[in-house]
């Protein structure tokens, strides 16, 4: 009786609590036959590993001969096999990595049980059960990977997945700069600690900063069953639990300007690069120790970890900055190049608990602080106008709690919570300290930390024709987000099945306070000319409590035979609230003192059904066919269209542009900024509404409420995976990804018919398509009569205006050769294209295609479905369909322990696609009124516009490579590796990006840094 309420207590808790998924959860499956090749049930199968607290699972084989045994943690497994009447067989060697399916059949002769036969094979390496597409990188090979030792930099090198920044030995550092990662045509990258989500928003992998803790790192790509929410690339990283034995770890890196080469070659510089990426100072501190507090009850282990991530970017600091009296850039040439500069102090603690023999209990408490001071500074920026980007997290910090129960050897309970508190402050306090909201109505204390305060608000500009910025800040913000998620699972397992049952509940309240770092307006120049204002309605508040992300799944996993199928089934409900907000006066806003009534936002029902197929082919388990067909849902957090966008302040109209003729070249518009119509040097407001309560933006409630409404994808694979050799295998996959709900931003106030149609004739030059002078039709421009009307900005689905669509096809070969007698291969070869039609979208709401209007992303790129964005330049209608081409990417890491010498060499290769290139022309308005009849509406002086299709010309590829040399040292038990990384070993001068503004057409922007030396350190004791 007492069991049974111990138990029903144990359900009740699993049910109560929860984050967003579980641990890794490797398994041991197979069938028990005895030499005649009959089934045995009854038989008792124990999985025994020192990676066990517990130190041994078990379960029984079922009627038909079959068994597994689930939640396996990463490490060696010995298997034994136990019936009376039989002699013990005894599998050693059997090695589990990440979610990993391992086979191990056994066959059982008649004999007594004092004897025990001993069989020893390969592990293996074809998971013939689950169709999951994953790459893990245990100790052992982040050990030996010639890497930066971000998550960021360890997804990336994941055949299939690409990177929105290409790392060169961890010169990107742990922040936003190492930004996020898209495969199969997903952006919707997620952070996992333990399989614990610790995204609170923006989809970048942040918030796991200490490798010393973790004991493997596991990266999921595809395949993903109904446990998770979203596609595109999980990382999940397992964290170190301890053991019985104490030990430790200990890494240092070391590496500096003068560990580094030079890579600016004479054509770079003919094309207009000023200065190379470079490296300033990487430094890596991270040890780390763990043991039993007491054996087979409590383990711990802590590390700490201090780094720096420097680096020199192509920009130089502006000898006028701080000048209230110039308003030109000038490169300060004695500074030498500006640089990006993060810097990471983080402490991560776990002790795990096993309570009683069948209850443990996991706690992780991982508190950090960095300073990204400044972070994103590319070429496009002079320092100062990248002062949004001078960003101190602080607090930041998790605490995920875990409970497992394997009741019986067919029930296993689980439970988790995680909890995630940040703040990020962006510029800096007038003390030198970060940035904190205002009291009582005030303002915030910042001040651009590139030059002392001035009493003249200086004004950001942009220069038009080379889209470079300098001279002020622009908007500012400071962020703080409570990510609190519980999650619970019960799984019933036998032999043949594997059924699983879950809840989650979460909620993520997100406060951001908008605010003027420098000038509330920023003027735009073309060629030094001013002929644009930006005014800009701040300060304001936008509170977006996603209060309820909770979701209830169901999966079950059948093997019947050679033939193992999985289905699943999750539930997903999300609901948005925007609580009152008070708005109060800004400098175009003197008379706003407002209560801005709280909301319901989106709320969402969903149906997202999993389904998998995998044959073992050959009954061998070293050939195995895999299908599959998954609908996932689009992350949803305060960035997109249904986010802080949403709410009643997101709705405003903050932000306007009016033209500007600067007649007497004063620099300062002499007109009356607050009156919204055309008055001296400056033109009507675009939208009349600017810093008003009339919204801006209104949303079709089929959009907001309802099942099945939420963006999402579906993704189909076919592949085979074979065992080639033993210990090597390789895997051929077809993929499709499509999206479905996707949305559009559409004018009530206007039409097709409020749009007059031109054309332009491409300039003559030798790098356009043809040499140039070809005619590009379908450019919109707005009727001068509905110029400055407010806009009525409508969200909407696109099928409401016709078919729109975005396909993604590709086809991965990878080849996964597990360590043997030293020697460790893994990577493969990814082709992909992207495909997109909007023409029913944009022959409807020509706005859509206009440059400087707000867009939703239709697709994914560096992004995700349902981010808006400003269009840089007019897009032609004869664009809206563009078929895409196909793009292939190498990807490869290979190391060999020299054997009686102890010297390990390791290699990490990458062969990538250049940049993008597309073409932004600045059009005058005389050039557009000879297809227009007429100039450009609002006294407008020029449009930009996009002379070539999209993704149809890209730069010369990205070619890396990336070496380690290293000797290893035994003293007994321990050993320590002492060694050099060469990056950019080929001192390639790839280039990562390309002015785009035809002014300044295909200047590099970035390139690969140049090869540098990175002195490494690690000892394990």
């Amino acid at each position: 009786m007492m069991d049974r309420l111990a138990a029903g207590s144990a359900l009740l808790v699993c049910v109560l609590l929860a984050p967003i998924s579980a641990f890794a959860q490797a398994s041991i499956v197979g069938a028990v036959k005895d030499s005649s090749g009959a089934v045995l049930p009854g038989v008792t199968v124990e999985a025994a590993s020192p990676a066990l607290i517990e130190k041994v699972r078990s379960a029984v084989s079922d009627g038909t001969g079959r068994y597994r045994i689930e939640n396996l943690q990463p490490g060696p497994y010995t298997v034994t096999f136990t019936l009376p009447g039989f002699s013990i067989v005894k599998r050693e060697g059997i090695e589990l990595t990440g979610s990993f399916v391992a086979t191990v059949n056994g066959e059982m002769k008649v004999g007594t049980l004092e004897e025990t036969i001993t069989v020893t094979g390969e592990t293996p390496i074809v998971d013939v059960q689950s169709t999951a597409r994953q790459r893990v990188l245990d100790k052992q090979v982040l050990d030996a990977l010639p890497s930066g030792r971000t998550m960021a930099a360890l997804g990336g090198l994941t055949p299939g997945v690409t990177a929105s920044n290409q790392d060169v030995g961890g010169q990107l550092g742990d922040g936003v700069s190492a930004g996020g990662l898209r495969v199969r045509g997903v952006g919707d990258s997620r952070m996992l600690m333990g399989g614990v989500t610790t995204n609170t928003s923006y989809r970048v992998l942040t918030g796991a900063y200490n490798l010393a803790a973790y004991q493997e790192v596991v990266v999921d790509t595809g395949g993903i069953g109904a446990e998770q929410e979203e596609g595109g690339v999980r990382v999940n990283i397992i964290p170190r639990d301890g053991g019985n034995t104490f030990s430790g770890t200990s890494f240092f890196a070391f590496a500096n300007k003068s560990t580094a080469g030079h890579n600016l070659t004479q054509s770079l510089k003919d094309r207009g690069l000023r200065a190379p990426d470079s490296l300033k100072q990487i430094l890596d501190i991270n040890p780390g120790f763990g043991g039993p507090i007491k054996r087979d009850k409590i383990w711990f282990n802590g590390a700490v970890r201090y780094a720096r991530a420097w680096n020199y970017v192509p920009t130089f600091f502006n000898k006028n900055a701080g000048n209230a009296n110039v308003w030109t850039y000038e490169e300060d040439l004695a500074r030498g190049a500006a640089s990006n500069e993060g810097t990471i102090r983080n402490f991560t603690g776990r002790l795990t608990w096993q309570a009683t023999q069948k209850h443990k209990f996991g706690v992780t408490y991982d508190p950090s602080y960095s300073c990204e001071c400044p972070r994103q500074l590319t070429a496009r920026f002079s320092p100062e106008a990248n002062a949004i980007n001078y960003v101190i997290t602080y607090p930041n910090r998790n605490i995920v709690a875990q409970w497992t129960a394997p009741v019986t050897s067919r029930i296993l309970l689980e439970s988790s919570i995680v909890s995630r508190h940040s703040t990020a402050a962006r510029a800096i306090a007038s003390n030198g300290k970060a940035t904190s909201l205002p009291r009582d109505g005030g303002v915030v204390d910042a001040v651009n930390p590139y030059f002392s305060a001035s009493p003249v608000p200086l004004v950001l500009v942009l220069e038009q024709s080379t889209g470079f910025s300098y001279r002020g800040g622009p908007n500012a913000r400071i962020s703080t987000n409570n990510l609190l998620y519980w999650r619970s699972a019960a799984s019933y397992i036998t032999g043949t099945h594997a059924f699983k049952v879950g809840a989650i509940l979460g909620r993520v309240p997100n406060d951001d306070y908008t605010f003027t770092l420098d000038s509330p307006m920023e003027f735009r120049f073309n060629n030094g000319v001013p002929n644009r204002i930006t005014l800009n309605a701040t300060p304001f508040r936008e509170v977006t409590n996603l209060d309820a992300d909770h979701s209830v799944f169901v999966q079950d996993r059948w093997t019947a035979k050679r033939l193992t199928l999985t289905g699943g089934l999750r539930y997903s409900f999300l609901r948005i609230r925007y609580p009152d907000t008070v708005i109060g006066p800004g400098a175009f806003t003197p008379n706003r003192n407002i209560v801005i009534a709280g909301t319901n936002g989106a709320t969402w029902h969903d149906l997202s059904p999993r389904s998998s197929l995998a044959y073992d082919m050959f009954g061998n388990g070293k050939t195995a066919v895999k299908v599959s067909l998954n609908h996932y849902l689009g992350a949803q957090d305060r960035s997109t269209v249904f986010g802080a966008d949403a709410s009643p302040v997101g709705r405003l109209i903050t932000s306007t542009t009016r033209a500007w003729n600067d007649a007497n070249r004063n620099f300062a518009p002499d007109c009356d900024l607050v009156n919204p119509a055309a008055n001296g040097e400056c033109g009507a407001m675009a939208n009349t509404a600017f810093g008003s309560t009339q919204a801006g933006r209104a949303y079709d409630t089929d959009t907001l409420r309802g099942w099945n409404k939420r963006v999402g994808n579906w993704q189909f694979a076919a592949g085979v995976q074979h065992e080639i050799l033993p210990r090597i295998s390789m895997d051929v996959s077809y993929w499709r990804t499509w999206f479905d709900n996707m949305a559009v931003i559409d004018s009530r106030a206007l039409n097709a018919t409020d749009y007059d149609e031109f054309s332009l004739t491409a300039p003559r030059d030798p790098r356009l398509p043809g040499g140039g002078g070809y005619a590009i039709t379908g450019f919109s421009d707005l009727k001068p009569a509905k110029f400055g009307i407010p806009g009525d900005e409508y969200v909407t689905f696109t099928k409401n205006y016709g078919t729109q669509y975005e396909h993604w096809n590709g086809v991965d070969i990878t080849v996964n050769a597990r360590a043997w007698r030293g020697l460790l291969v893994q990577g493969g070869t990814s082709t992909e294209r992207k495909s997109t039609n909007n023409c029913d979208v944009a022959a409807k709401a020509p706005e859509v295609g206009i440059a400087g209007t707000t867009v939703l992303n239709a697709g994914t790129g560096a992004t995700t479905v349902g981010i808006t964005s400003t269009l840089p330049a007019s897009m032609p209608l004869e664009f809206c369909h563009v078929p895409g081409t196909f793009l292939t990417q190498v990807k490869l890491l290979g190391a060999y322990t020299m054997p009686r010498i102890d010297v390990l060499v390791s290699a990490s290769v990458q062969s990538l696609p250049g940049p993008e290139i597309t073409a932004q022309y600045v059009a005058t308005s005389a050039e557009v009124a000879r297809s227009l009849g007429r100039p450009l509406s609002g006294n407008t002086p020029n449009v930009t516009v996009n002379l070539v299709r999209p993704r149809s010309m890209y730069a010369d590829r990205i070619n890396q490579l990336d070496l380690r040399i290293s000797k290893i040292l035994r003293f007994g038990r321990n050993r320590t590796t002492a060694g050099i990384d060469i990056y950019n070993a080929l001192n390639s001068s790839s280039v990562l990006s390309l002015n785009n503004a035809f002014a300044s057409w295909q200047q590099p922007q970035s390139i690969l840094p140049a090869r540098f030396v990175k002195l490494v350190l690690q000892q394990d004791f």
